[in-house]
């Protein structure tokens, strides 16, 4: 099968791209001398792409990430660069399916099941990634074109050794929370904290690209297997334990989870404390932990019909990201 991948350097396209082995896959990059060498993988500079004219499936994983980035500019990258590979993909006449990766955070502040379809806006977004990225599905679902839109939720690294190519919200958020920087949580005990590991998410979305027949939206999600917060926070704080005095003793303890009122009024107070460490480990979690006060489970069945695998074990999943993000911080 030939392939036209973007977003070979990032978490999940160098994933897919490594999953693919045995087709022929060419990556749009921006920098060839960054990007990884893979012996399957034909290298194409932004000004090269007319030379993927020929290919029958198009996977779209490269996006900015930035949660805090202003609106503006998330849309400049995340939906207009996908409106121009979509236009460049009208142009395809072997195409038999458009991939469009995104994310399961697309529902915004809504709670509840999220079904595998078309969502309509949310009342409002916990960030503006959230919102460009809901913005960049409506020009995937209008183009006519054949898609599938594969959500993913939060990768949280390699279920073989827990590494990542790029660090995120969540591992900055593991750091500090580390540090005994995060004394609470805003949420319930009961609250789906919904990750998959990096070749789960890859093998969703190879599985949508290759299928004989897709739907238009998948939930590349752990779902109801998630762990729930209170179970998650004790686990994590148990792995600190084994690397940690300050956690062995009891010195650093694990954060309290709390509601609403209770979490704005502690951002609020760091806010008016001046302190340059606290406001920055604010800063850090604001684009994650806010989605932990609207409780929602991802419907997965229809991801599940085209990979039937599992999602890894969050247990094993956390220990390994875990001890990968302090081995990288001792480093």
């Amino acid at each position: 099968m030939k392939i036209l991948l973007t977003g070979l350097t990032g978490n999940i396209g160098h994933e897919v791209a490594r999953q693919l082995a045995g087709h022929q896959v060419m990556a749009r990059v921006r920098d060839v001398t960054a990007a990884p060498v893979m012996e399957h993988v034909a290298l194409l500079r932004e000004d090269e792409l007319d030379a993927a004219r020929a290919c029958e499936i198009i996977i779209h994983c490269a996006a900015s990430t930035t949660f805090n980035a202003p609106l503006q500019t998330l849309r400049e990258v995340n939906v207009e660069m996908t409106q121009n590979l979509l236009d460049f993909a009208v142009g395809c006449p072997a195409l038999k399916r458009f991939v469009h990766v995104s994310t399961a955070c697309v529902c915004g502040l809504d709670g509840g099941l999220i079904p595998e379809n078309s969502l309509p806006e949310p009342s409002a977004f916990v960030n503006a990634y959230e919102q460009s990225k809901w913005e960049a599905e409506q020009r995937v679902l209008a183009s006519g074109l054949p898609v599938c839109i594969a959500r993913l939720s939060i990768v949280a690294g390699s279920e073989v050794d827990g590494s990542v190519r790029k660090r995120g919200a969540l591992h900055h958020l593991l750091f500090w929370l580390w540090k005994g920087l995060i004394p609470m949580m805003p949420g319930t005990a009961e609250t789906p904290v919904d990750m998959i590991s990096t070749e789960h998410a890859a093998r969703g979305v190879v599985s949508a690209a290759l299928a004989d027949a897709a739907p238009p939206v998948i939930h590349v999600c752990a779902g109801g297997r998630s762990p729930r917060l209170g179970e998650l926070i004790q686990h994590v704080a148990q792995d600190f334990a084994s690397t940690s005095a300050g956690w062995r003793s009891g010195a650093i303890a694990a954060p309290e989870i709390v509601d609403a009122e209770t979490f704005a009024l502690f951002e609020q107070t760091v806010q008016q404390s001046g302190d340059l460490l606290f406001q920055r480990v604010c800063t850090d979690s604001k684009s994650f932990l806010p989605g932990l006060l609207h409780s929602r489970v991802y419907a997965t069945a229809l991801a599940e019909s085209l990979n039937p695998e599992p999602a890894y074990d969050w247990r094993k999943l956390s220990t390994l990201v875990t001890h990968h993000v302090l081995a990288r911080h001792h480093a």
